[in-house]
């Protein structure tokens, strides 16, 4: 998968959203400095999930919390059923994509939705505010069979308690 935004922000959580520059043949080009350890994971390799969480471009807010989980349905109703990764202050830039690749706690077998809540400073702390977080869902769910899998682009909106 080619990473095309130069923003990238590494997770706590061993989950990487960091742009690898790939040469012709999709390889990693190694351009990580001594100090700064980049995980990037195949989206084909086992148990390996992608996500492109789309950021509006009008997006305004300053954000203090990206959470991205897995819910056997929507929406949702108490905590996540998978919960995948949690970061504090995340960096992106509105209109372009946060890509993660994310490895620990994906499941091998399960259908899920795809859910991310981008909290903001004056937002919500379990649940997303509404009119102040913003809530990416998938429309379908995912069938988790113990392969990668790259879902695509998965946009955030402005939450309405719909």
């Amino acid at each position: 998968m080619r990473i095309k935004s130069p923003f990238a922000f590494c997770l706590g959580l061993v989950a990487c959203a960091t742009p690898i520059p790939l040469d012709e043949n999709n390889a990693s080009l190694d351009t990580a400095s001594d100090d700064e350890v980049i995980e990037e994971y195949d989206c084909a390799e086992a148990s390996v999930l992608c996500v492109a969480l789309v950021v509006p471009e009008d997006y305004a807010g300053s954000p203090r919390n990206l959470f991205v989980g897995l819910y056997d349905s929507l929406p949702p109703a108490g905590p996540p059923t998978i919960f995948l990764m949690d970061e504090d202050a995340p960096e992106f830039v509105p209109g372009e994509a946060i890509y993660l690749s994310l490895h620990d706690d994906v499941p091998d077998t399960g259908e899920y939705f795809v859910y991310s809540v981008l909290y903001d400073q004056n937002g919500g702390e379990w649940m997303p505010e509404p009119g102040i977080d913003y809530v990416a869902t998938s429309d379908v769910s995912y069938l988790f069979e113990g392969e990668g899998m790259d879902v695509g682009e998965v946009f955030f909106e402005l939450y309405d308690e719909e």
